[in-house]
């Protein structure tokens, strides 16, 4: 999962990454419009307690991917921009860092305006994507005759482009399976899954308030956009503390979990991702697939010779085993079943596939 770190500058979104992967870039205005990458594992509570259970010599966590996007604005020009606008359009999901904090070395002076400065960005996107809609209509009508093929895509494009003109992101246009075929290869700015992080100070973060937020939940309800607080100045700081330490400073900010906590559970809820866990002696590890995709699918994120050898997949889900303690408990409790190519993998699932090539 490749996440993209946007908005405008001086919102916080270098030190934001830092907290995430644990770097320590400079943070400041960034001249050469450098993207930086870095990863961190998915935080999962399930996958320590199987580590401990079965003592493997090696526990794999899922990974996110971060790109740390200078801010750009969507109607620039030139190299520079387009270079960044690629790199937004790339992204699995956006993470709009969004300041709220006060004032700072690294900030600007003016009062922090969060509620105008989610709507700015998310209007910068629609007048993307209506620049890049109203040029690929403009090459299919300038074409001396158009096809039946093309005069269906044209509508479906003209569809698109009314709702960005009535300030609908294309995130609410629903498309039909046949109607989406049309849009391959293209990658549009405001259909992207969006989440905004609000950037707080430290007075903000004990006061649970921050100017606007009323306005911020009614615009993020409005058009389905989670909303995660943070104060990434101070949560990086604590990530530098010793465990003990680290606990009793967010005990007493109020948090009972990390920035990346919060980020890694809200990208995968927003992208519809779930977890399910293979363990045994040598290897515990998450792997991350779609709700709703089957056991031979799942197979086949492990290994492709197990999706296409698949016989039966081994079932038991991570509560029982967390309640009873050992799978030999969960077989005799008669909790462990056979599942054919087609049964739903479910979240916090630990799979054993049976599979013969």
């Amino acid at each position: 999962m490749q996440i993209g770190l946007v908005g405008l500058p001086q919102a916080g979104k270098t030190t934001f990454f830092n907290l995430l992967t644990g770097l320590g870039l400079p943070t400041g205005y960034n001249p050469a419009a450098e993207v930086h990458t870095g990863s961190a594992i998915v935080p999962d509570k399930r996958l320590d307690f199987l580590s401990s259970l079965y003592k493997p010599r090696k526990t794999v966590y899922a990974r996110i991917t971060f790109n740390d996007i200078p801010g750009v604005r969507m109607n620039e020009s030139g190299a520079r921009a387009a270079k960044l606008l690629d790199e937004v359009r790339s992204a699995d999901v956006l993470v709009q860092v969004v300041r709220a904090f006060n004032g700072s070395a690294d900030s600007a002076s003016t009062p922090p305006a969060p509620y105008r400065d989610l709507v700015d960005y998310g209007t910068e996107l629609i007048l993307a994507d209506m620049d890049a809609l109203e040029k690929r209509i403009q090459r299919i009508k300038s074409k001396p005759k158009v096809k039946k093929e093309a005069q269906e895509q044209l509508a479906v494009l003209e569809r698109m482009l009314l709702a960005l003109e009535q300030e609908q992101p294309l995130s609410t246009v629903r498309l039909t399976p046949e109607e989406q075929a049309y849009l391959a290869g293209q990658a549009f700015l405001s259909e992207k899954p969006l989440i905004a992080a609000i950037n707080l100070d430290e007075k903000q973060l004990a006061a649970n308030d921050y100017p606007q937020r009323e306005q911020i939940a009614a615009y993020a309800a409005q058009y389905d956009i989670p909303v995660i607080e943070i104060c990434a100045q101070v949560e990086m700081e604590i990530g530098r503390l010793s465990p003990e330490e680290r606990e009793e400073f967010m005990a007493d900010l109020g948090l009972t979990e990390s920035g990346l906590d919060r980020l890694a559970r809200t990208a995968y809820e927003r992208l519809g991702l779930i977890s399910f866990f293979t363990v045994g002696e040598d290897e515990v590890r998450a792997w991350t697939i779609r709700r709703g995709a089957t056991a031979r699918q799942a197979a086949g994120k492990i290994h492709s010779d197990m999706e296409r050898g698949f016989i039966r997949a081994e079932v038991f889900h991570f509560d029982h085993i967390y309640r009873l303690g050992s799978a030999a408990k969960v077989r005799e409790a008669g909790l462990l079943r056979l599942e054919g190519k087609d049964y739903i993998v479910q979240d916090g699932d630990i799979l054993n596939i049976r599979f013969n090539i």
